[in-house]
């Protein structure tokens, strides 16, 4: 970071940034903040364990046309129907099970969300393909794309109109779909028997708090999960049929992505002969009985977080079948099957620190934690007293449409959210701490408004979009981590205690909450029918491109550096910033990178570190002086970025990386959005600011 060294905050030179729109959704609620990059999204957002996509079927956003999933019939061909606004949908039917041959009458029927490319399947410049994956495990790849598919397109694509593009130029279609067991995927995976029963558990379950938050958190928060993972194997075993949760596992997951992209295949041939025909005048009937092979399909594919590990498995049981993948913020195989144990939060503290650093950067016009004169150290202290401070004296909220309260808490969850996407969100993070410290503001109103239908239940009524939340998020997260990794079920209370203080001693911010999962897993008792074991790694078709930050809170670099060493002729880009995956900050290096990949399969130059612009978010790693400084990155491929040609190809990239971090913030109230509108209002007024 610049001028970190006992300058003062305002001597530091203002950011060198683009030209580009206005951003006022930067001061999104921290709450609220993007499902994108998750690797465990419902230990930080619980707010969003049970939000069910299906709400959204009749929802009457302008922006989204009506859709009814009842319209796209499941089928074992992919067909298409319009849906959304420029999307289509399809629900494609594939084998409950690859593995063992059960159930061999039952089909799964995965929901997928395409936007086509902007050239017809005809043209030779249709890439084809990539999919998409948002992480969790649990996180819905359908809404991802209707969220941010159009600026995923415009980073992969050329820059340049079509009509004009090289011959050589490609064209992809962007697809997201919802894991089996998930979203929009059928059948879904539930415990509860109905709604208000699992909305009034999720709640208790929340109003506990951290594991930390009293002498007694602990012991009721392992009777809570014990009781809850119990009772859903008891489910399980009165459920008549095959239950999903069983089915769900990241290696069937990879099964269906090689189905995906053979089925995908299959449409493009059909396509382009019937638009073969259609320009001679006749006409195709029937099943077109075209002849076509999917054998060499291979899949083209941008993971996250969690789906970093779902692209790791896919490459290794299939490695003949890999086209061009990027992982992006990665997930350890090892720490992923031990329940994301302590190798996750190695960043985290780092992560965290960027937070003093940018508020002294800034000063007190933009963060009122500091003062004209403050050090980062001082900040840093100044945020812990006002953390502590709930500990033993939540801030009550007086409102209107009735009372509230923010606990120590719901402070500590914000702070771990903001690390994930800190441009959007430190800003306003520092809005709240300072609210806080003052007994109340116009910030703490505001995400008290935004969080406010989490704590009252409330159901569809004359004919209005039902708001009540059907499908627990925590069940799909639980089903897949839990079953994917080592069974946890040994493991006492004792034992996790000490799982937990290790947790928290290498990362205050995050360790409690994290901990969480190894929990989950110590009481989830439903095993999977078949899952990947390893070995991981091998000789793919076509080289990997792994991305990892500096400064990742929940996958740290190392993670990076070791898939890379797995995987022959891969290569590893790093991105020098806090945030989780590479689009937590707008970096054109990176973009441009990633987009070269796809167009030619071109990977970057071994070592390539991209440097952002001196600001708030910079860390410089390589600088000595700088707090961050890794002697382990070396200077071999440092790429500093001085972003001065605003109009150039730079600046666009740029925009590009800034819609798609903005794409991805809003995704995560895509849901609330259709929910009567209240976290847009909140939002609207937040950043009206």
């Amino acid at each position: 970071m610049k001028n970190l060294n006992g300058s003062d905050a305002d001597a530091a030179t203002a950011p060198v940034k683009p030209r580009r729109r206005t951003q006022g959704w930067r001061a999104l609620s921290a709450t609220f903040v993007t499902l994108a990059c998750l690797a465990a999204v419902d230990t930080i957002f619980p707010e969003l364990k049970n939000w069910d996509p299906s709400s959204l079927k009749s929802q009457p956003a302008a922006s989204y046309a009506a859709f009814e999933w009842s319209e796209a019939s499941p089928s074992k061909r992919l067909k298409f129907h319009k849906c959304f606004d420029g999307f289509e949908c399809a629900k494609l039917s594939l084998p409950f099970d690859y593995f063992n041959g059960t159930y061999p009458n039952h089909t799964v029927n995965i929901a997928i969300v395409k936007l086509a490319a902007r050239v017809p399947v005809d043209n030779p410049r249709h890439g084809g393909p990539i999919l998409l994956n948002p992480g969790g495990p649990g996180g819905s790849g359908a809404t991802f794309a209707l969220g941010v598919g159009k600026a995923f397109q415009t980073v992969v694509d050329p820059s340049v109109d079509p009509r004009l593009a090289s011959g050589d130029a490609k064209y992809f279609d962007i697809i997201g779909f919802d894991p089996r067991g998930i979203g929009w995927s059928e059948p879904a995976a539930r415990c509860m028997p109905d709604q208000p029963s699992s909305w009034s558990w999720n709640l208790r379950e929340e109003n506990e708090g951290l594991v930390e938050s009293s002498d007694a958190a602990l012991g009721r928060l392992w009777s809570m999960t014990h009781a809850f993972g119990a009772s859903c194997k008891l489910a399980e075993d009165d459920h008549d049929g095959p239950d999903i949760k069983q089915y769900m596992s990241t290696a069937s997951v990879a099964r269906d992505m090689l189905e995906i992209t053979e089925r995908h295949e299959e449409w493009v041939a059909t396509e382009v002969a019937r638009l073969a025909a259609q320009k001679v005048g006749k006409r195709l009937g029937g099943d077109y009985n075209i002849t076509y092979s999917t054998a060499e399909a291979k899949l083209q594919y941008w993971g996250f977080s969690y789906g970093t590990y779902l692209g790791s498995t896919f490459a290794s049981m299939f490695p003949d079948r890999v086209g061009r993948l990027v992982l992006d913020g990665v997930v350890s195989p090892y720490d992923y099957r031990h329940g994301l144990g302590n190798g996750s939060l190695t960043d985290t503290e780092k992560a965290m620190n960027s937070f003093y650093t940018y508020c002294h950067y800034v000063g007190p016009d933009q963060c009122p934690l500091a003062t004209a004169n403050s050090t980062v150290a001082a900040i840093e202290e100044r945020t812990q007293g006002i953390v502590q401070s709930l500990y033993h004296n939540p801030l009550p909220i007086v409102s209107p449409e009735g009372p509230d309260f923010l606990t120590w808490s719901n402070v500590k969850i914000m702070l771990f959210a903001a690390m994930y996407t800190p441009q959007p969100m430190f800003e306003y993070i520092g809005e709240i701490l300072a609210d806080i410290e003052a007994g109340g503001g116009q910030y703490i109103d505001e995400l008290t408004q935004a969080a406010r239908y989490t704590h009252v239940y409330s159901c569809a009524a004359n004919g209005s979009v039902e708001s009540s939340l059907l499908t627990s998020f925590i069940v799909a997260n639980s089903a897949v981590l839990c079953s994917d990794g080592v069974e946890q079920n040994h493991i006492t209370r004792d034992e996790f205690y000490a799982h937990w203080k290790l947790q928290d001693a290498l990362s205050p911010t995050g360790g409690s909450y994290w901990s969480m999962l190894l929990m989950r897993c110590t009481a989830w008792k439903i095993r999977a029918m078949h899952k990947f074991e390893g070995p991981f790694g091998g000789n793919t078709s076509h080289p990997i491109l792994f991305i990892s930050n500096t400064a990742d809170p929940v996958s740290p670099l190392r993670n990076g550096r070791d898939m890379r060493d797995l995987f022959a002729d891969s290569e590893l880009l790093v991105a020098d910033h806090a945030g989780h995956c590479s689009v937590s900050l707008p970096d054109p290096c990176v973009l441009a990178r990633v987009r070269t990949y796809f167009q030619t399969g071109e990977l970057p130059a071994p070592g390539t570190l991209c440097v952002p612009p001196s600001g708030p978010f910079s860390l410089n790693s390589t600088d000595p002086e700088s707090p961050f400084y890794d002697p382990s990155l070396g200077s071999a491929n440092v790429v500093l970025q001085e972003l001065l040609d605003v109009d150039g190809e730079q600046g666009k990239l740029w925009d590009m990386g800034s819609d798609l971090m903005k794409g991805i913030v809003e995704s995560g109230l895509f849901a609330f959005e259709m929910m009567g509108g209240r976290m847009e209002r909140a939002g609207r007024q937040i950043a009206a600011r």
